[in-house]
């Protein structure tokens, strides 16, 4: 999954680099646990949580284990199960705009059954990738504002089932300003005629 993002690749690569944060972001990731090792951000480092994946039901106990990492990207090893490896790269993009190019990719393994990869197989990683483009497109515009940086985080520590409900209260609530002005206008109008 590629994906553009109208951000400076360090900018983009210092984001990716807070795991929880860009983990917190797939929508279809429940984090229900979380223990992040101490340390710098290394080959070496690990991290432990507890995850529910709401597209394909599967609820376990994961270690993550910083592989490697560079400039332009790293490698995260992912065990138990038949997904092995996420690898986040980023490279400036060459469209128009600029900004830069952030890849995500899953690595399975091979050795898996054909029904274990079928039950396994990730298929957020697309929201996941808009998600994330929607959230530094939202912190680039209102970043500045105090009140928002702590409203994105308030959200980010909400399940994702939780930020569904929140955003369809949201526009319903906002829905129902507009009928009601809408209505207060047509009294208005009638009120003076």
């Amino acid at each position: 999954m590629t994906v553009h993002v109208p951000a400076a690749p360090a900018e983009v690569m210092a984001f990716c680099r807070d795991l929880g944060r860009l983990l917190r972001l797939n929508p279809h990731l429940e984090i229900r646990a979380w223990e992040e090792g101490a340390g710098p951000f290394l080959p070496g480092r690990t991290w432990r949580l507890h995850v529910l994946n709401e597209m394909t039901g599967i609820e376990r106990e994961l270690e993550l284990r910083l592989e490697a990492t560079d400039a332009a990207g790293f490698r995260v090893a992912l065990s138990p199960g038949a997904k092995r490896a996420l690898a986040v790269s980023v490279a400036p993009h060459a469209g128009p705009g600029g900004g830069s190019a952030l890849t995500l990719r899953e690595f399975y393994d091979s050795a898996a059954g054909t029904g274990q990869l079928e039950r396994e197989v990730d298929r957020s990683l697309a929201p996941w990738g808009v998600a994330i483009r929607r959230h530094l497109c939202g912190m680039r515009r209102w970043g500045r504002l105090p009140f928002y940086r702590r409203l994105r985080g308030g959200w980010l520590g909400m399940r994702p089932r939780e930020r569904r409900i929140g955003r369809l209260i949201a526009w319903t609530s906002v829905l129902e300003f507009v009928v009601f002005l809408f209505v207060l206008a047509i009294f208005w109008a009638e009120s003076r005629g």
